[in-house]
């Protein structure tokens, strides 16, 4: 009884971090309504940005990479004939270097990008505040030599606060973003309740790794040969776990 129990107890440990591993909001959820401070210094909550649909995106202010690009295609669908933005949409752009995204820097930032920061706000908050954010958005980064690896994303928020849609690519496509945009207002949208959109931007953002020499991302073959090992090593335990609990029970252990 006593080694079914440790069998039970060492499957718990190992495998309760894979629960948690991801706690990215599939669509239909509420991401946490964290508060946040502005490009001008003020502090507001999450929430207080819906009633519109929201589109969301990560940057850091020093990056030299992809940041710019991102921002960059974001402004020009903004600035589109017919997007509505402003009127019918609003954005917000998360610096997630919370050592160097202050507001100062998230002002810099912003004004290459817009002079209207009523539509398009640029905010940041504490280290806590933001990896709880960044999870759930579904959004990862790394730490790297040149500053961080990261994915290129957006996120569609609906009226009510309800994740719609992750849209990813270093430059956003206009059509599919605006068409998120414009679905995710009819509440009732088989959308809000679809398997998580983000799986696949997931696997993304923890396989592959930012190459800036060519300004794209590449696999990252340490990654898939670190979930190959580790699928070995759970199938390895399962196995060894069904041979001691029927060697227990053959010698009426249990």
């Amino acid at each position: 009884m006593r080694t079914f129990l440790s069998v039970i107890f060492a499957m718990i440990v190992f495998f309760a971090p894979l629960g948690s591993a991801s706690a990215e909001v599939p669509p239909g959820g509420k991401l946490a309504d964290v508060k946040l401070i502005d490009q001008g210094g003020r502090r507001f909550a999450l929430s207080s940005l819906y009633g519109k649909p929201l589109v969301v995106s990560f940057i850091y202010t020093s990056c030299v990479h992809t940041c710019g690009t991102l921002t960059a295609s974001l402004k020009g669908i903004f600035a589109s004939p017919g997007s509505d933005f402003g009127t019918g949409f609003t954005s917000v752009t998360i610096g997630f270097d919370t050592e160097r995204d202050t507001p100062e820097a998230l002002g810099n930032y912003g004004r290459q990008f817009t002079d209207d920061f009523s539509s398009w706000r640029f905010a940041s908050s504490d280290r806590e505040a933001m990896e709880k954010l960044i999870k759930e958005a579904g959004f990862a980064y790394t730490k790297s030599d040149s500053g961080f690896d990261h994915p290129n994303m957006a996120v569609v928020i609906g009226p009510d606060g309800r994740v719609f849609k992750r849209i990813y690519g270093t430059e956003i496509d206009r059509t599919a973003l605006l068409d998120a945009v414009a679905q995710s207002r009819d509440l009732e949208s088989p959308s809000y309740g679809a398997a998580p959109s983000g799986l696949i931007g997931f696997l993304k953002s923890i396989c592959y790794t930012y190459d800036p020499r060519t300004g794209t991302y590449r696999p990252d073959y340490s990654m898939f040969a670190m979930i190959g090992l580790g699928f070995l090593f759970w199938s390895s335990l399962m196995a060894t776990a069904v041979y001691v609990v029927r060697k227990a029970r053959k010698s009426g252990d249990i």
